[in-house]
């Protein structure tokens, strides 16, 4: 009998309706295969290649050949592209250079074969991955002497990553190779004998605002797409609640709240995105949600300061109180995020126009990951956007920037391309490496209001619970 999660009834048709709409079914990663020769003491040999890549352009290039003495050797080189140098020293913003000196060797006894060997990487303007074009070698300085066209490249889907193709680059004790070669039944998945937990999802966007409703009713999609996608893998309950449009605002809020009665074996994610503020004289370093009512907001702007804060009093939850009331719910795992500003109410998220490289997409999650994460882990998360005094970056067709790092980071954690340890499989790494993403790139986006690169500072708790 096949599987099919379960959203709540009223908001079924919205969910499928804007996942349609919103999120193009793109993969998470993406494998590329190639092959080229070099030279080296007057000998050539023939490399082949295999690039993971995930869809932030994150990944790896997996190398396989033959030394002197036809002894079969791989080595694996973290992807890490950066602007081409001529032989002149000037930068050449045309290509993008993967060096390929100082590899990790996974088999074999030697990768000098690679010294001074590069891949080139033709630059383009869209959101598709970059794929290698040439192979090149370089001087000491790192710029290119000669290049030459690859012998052959192809793209290779998931469906074709079978066992001869990745038993030229893998061993067989390894995790990538175990996730695609593995037989794929699980039978009654996880839970045979036992109850069903329910993966609650309740998901508050702001997607009627002018300035970042578009963005707002992004995030929701994507957020609804992964968690249906998870608790398939999973094979657990989905009871998803979207307060959005005329169900967004406090009231709602706490309807949803007090109707949520999770078991203690459940989890329960809650995701804002939209307007958030905080108060100079507070000493709660987490955003407030901005919940003044859509019928209500003009007459707000113009209100005086004193009748704006009454509002705001009235028609605010602190994202903190709603982390303590999830938590007191008892159930296995709690996780609240917020994707606001954390400034006065006069500052807002601020729409950009410039997200490179953040499209997403999910159609494969591999289930034991999905396990670790959020079956096995026992902890109650509260992780915002930015810290006190900074404002959050939204995009209108990619959604906002934290919220689209979190699904990219998750994304690379589930993918059964992940060939790191299952034990890396952690909440830890996945709000660490959201913070970092975040803080990294949004100094490369410009706020229109500050009139100055942005800066968003993510933070949050994390407590772990013993059994």
């Amino acid at each position: 009998m096949e599987f099919r999660p379960i959203i709540n009834s009223k908001k079924i048709f919205l969910a499928f309706i804007l996942i349609f709409l919103y999120v193009p079914l793109l993969q998470a990663q993406s494998f590329w295969q190639f092959q080229w020769k070099t030279s080296k003491s007057n000998k050539q040999t023939t490399i082949d290649g295999l690039l993971v890549q995930m869809e932030d352009n994150s990944g790896f290039i997996r190398l396989a050949f033959q030394d002197e003495q036809k002894n079969q050797q791989i080595a694996e080189i973290s992807l890490h592209l950066e602007y081409l140098k001529n032989i002149s020293g000037k930068i050449d913003s045309n290509y993008l250079v993967q060096v390929l000196g100082a590899p990790k060797l996974v088999s074999g006894n030697s990768i000098s074969l690679l010294d001074n060997q590069c891949l080139l990487f033709k630059k383009t303007n869209s959101l598709e991955p970059v794929v290698p074009s040439q192979s090149g070698v370089l001087d000491p300085a790192g710029r290119l002497i000669t290049s030459i066209p690859l012998l052959s490249k192809k793209s290779l889907t998931e469906s074709m990553l079978l066992e001869p193709v990745l038993a030229k680059y893998f061993l067989k004790e390894e995790p990538l190779y175990k996730n695609y070669t593995a037989p794929k039944s699980r039978g009654g998945g996880f839970f045979v004998g036992k109850p069903i937990p329910t993966m609650h999802v309740i998901i508050v966007a702001d997607v009627v605002d002018p300035t970042i409703g578009k963005g707002c009713k992004v995030d929701q999609a994507k957020l609804s797409q992964v968690y249906i996608t998870i608790a398939q893998k999973l094979k657990v309950r989905l009871d998803t609640i979207f307060l959005v449009n005329d169900t967004y605002g406090k009231v709602s809020i706490q309807k949803a709240l007090d109707d949520l009665k999770p078991g203690k074996d459940d989890m329960v994610l809650f995701h804002y995105t939209g307007h958030g503020f905080n108060r100079e004289d507070s000493l709660d370093p987490y955003p407030n949600m901005f919940l003044v009512p859509y019928e209500q907001r003009t007459n707000w702007e113009k209100a005086k300061s004193d009748e704006q804060e009454l509002g705001l009093r009235t028609a605010t939850l602190g994202i903190q109180e709603i982390y303590q009331t999830i938590v007191a719910k008892g159930a296995r795992l709690n996780i609240v995020f917020s994707d606001c500003c954390n400034t006065n109410y006069k500052l807002k998220n601020i729409p950009v126009n410039d997200l490179s490289g953040t499209s997403r997409g999910f159609t494969n999650l591999y289930p034991d990951y999905c396990k670790k994460l959020f079956l096995d882990e026992k902890v109650n998360i509260l992780a915002t956007a930015v810290k006190k005094g900074e404002q959050a970056a939204s995009h209108p067709t990619k959604g906002s920037l934290y919220t689209n790092y979190y699904l990219q980071i998750i994304s690379s954690y589930l993918s059964p391309a992940y060939n790191g340890s299952i034990e890396d499989v952690n909440w830890n790494a996945v709000i660490q490496g959201t913070e970092k993403k975040t803080k990294e790139t949004a100094p490369s986006i410009y706020n229109t209001t500050t009139k100055s690169p942005f800066k968003m500072t993510p933070f949050s708790k994390i407590q772990m619970k013993k059994d």
